[in-house]
């Protein structure tokens, strides 16, 4: 009876013991965490027609800009334009005074009228002398003499008259005019001032209607550039976005002919009419260079667009909205748009923004749609390329 007593208990002490070892090995168990759903931007890969352009930093500059000097020394007399005027070539800007300049060429006519008349009197002695020869009245050595002193003094007329014209030149020199059409700067010296010939900046006149920018490329897209020039004229765009300037109207007119080695650029102008005069010298501009259009590209808005170590990738929400990081090759950006080669069809809904919390299969919820991107305008703000 003892033993079946203590058999009980050893049973009912085993089943216990089972009972605890189990227990604690389930309370020791983790549910793993269920994945928090993350909030996100979308927005569509779509397929546009996209403009193949080439963009870059430029700055304006003169169609023509002349530094007037004076081609005289003399004291400026008198200024006959404002600053910041428009003037027409011809235009007279600056006197300087002609006083000194009038007595020369009154002192040279005086010699040349002096001189002119010593030379009739030397041909008309050279004629008689010649009579004389003739008839045997004077030597061969006073005849060539006279003839000789006859054709120096018609050279010495020549030289007076030299003097005279050179008098007259530098006297229209005091009066100075613009060569161009174009508005004129600050004045560089004032009424009093001791102008030196060829040395003293009086004004600088800008031309400004037309206008050309200045702008560089990589060489790269030297070759492109050079092939879609032989089908039309390239439009070029200026702009300057934080003025809200926005110039469509130029047309590409230079291309340098070397290739900077140490920079790898190609230098490029541009004309503009600047009708308007929305572009002035020395501002800096965005170009862009238009050199066609590529049907059927696809897109999507360029904030989609992320940089990894193995290059560009977009996350793509799928339908049972989990996420895959997806290797693409961006070609371009125009704007708020990316063009891209390779690695995205239309219709493929990518994350625009919140990508920072996503990894490769985690759940998302759309909070809203991206706005469509923009129109591809010639306002481009993306970086250079094809």
């Amino acid at each position: 009876m003892g033993n079946s007593r203590r058999s009980v208990r050893v049973i009912f002490f085993i089943l216990s013991l089972f009972i605890i070892i189990v227990f604690a090995s389930g309370c020791g168990r983790t549910q793993p965490p269920s994945q928090p759903t993350i909030a996100v931007t979308v927005g569509k890969a779509e397929s546009r027609t996209m403009p193949i352009q080439v963009e870059a930093v430029g700055n304006v500059e003169a169609f023509n800009s002349v530094v007037i000097l004076p081609q005289v020394t003399g004291r400026v007399l008198s200024l006959h334009f404002q600053q910041g005027q428009d003037v027409r070539a011809g235009d007279l800007l600056i006197t300087i005074d002609p006083t000194p300049f009038e007595q020369k060429l009154a002192q040279v006519q005086a010699q040349l009228s002096h001189d002119s008349e010593q030379a009739i009197f030397a041909t008309a002695s050279a004629k008689r002398y010649d009579e004389l020869f003739r008839r045997g009245a004077v030597s061969r050595q006073d005849f060539e003499q006279m003839n000789t002193s006859s054709t120096a003094q018609a050279a010495t007329v020549q030289q007076s008259q030299a003097a005279v014209e050179g008098a007259r030149i530098d006297l229209n020199n005091c009066y100075i005019r613009s060569p161009i059409d174009g508005r004129t700067g600050a004045f560089l010296a004032n009424v009093g001032a001791l102008a030196t010939m060829n040395a003293t900046q009086l004004v600088v006149v800008n031309q400004i209607e037309p206008i050309f920018t200045k702008f560089t490329v990589p060489e790269q897209y030297l070759a492109a550039i050079t092939a879609a020039q032989k089908d039309a004229s390239l439009k070029v765009t200026a702009s300057i976005a934080d003025q809200g300037i926005n110039v469509t109207d130029g047309l590409l007119t230079f291309i340098d002919n070397t290739v900077d080695t140490a920079s790898g650029v190609v230098l490029m102008k541009a004309q503009f009419p600047n009708s308007t005069r929305q572009l002035w010298p020395g501002q800096f501009v965005r170009i862009t260079l238009r050199l066609g259009e590529q049907p059927n590209a696809t897109i999507v808005p360029s904030e989609a667009v992320m940089n990894g170590q193995k290059g560009t990738y977009v996350f793509v929400v799928k339908d049972d909205m989990t996420v895959e990081a997806r290797q693409v090759i961006q070609d371009r950006v125009i704007g708020n748009i990316a063009v891209i080669s390779s690695g995205l069809n239309p219709g493929d809904t990518v994350v625009t923004d919140g990508q920072v919390n996503l990894r490769p299969g985690s759940t998302v919820s759309v909070k809203q749609a991206a706005a469509k991107p923009a129109a591809a305008g010639s306002n481009s703000q993306g970086g250079g390329g094809q």
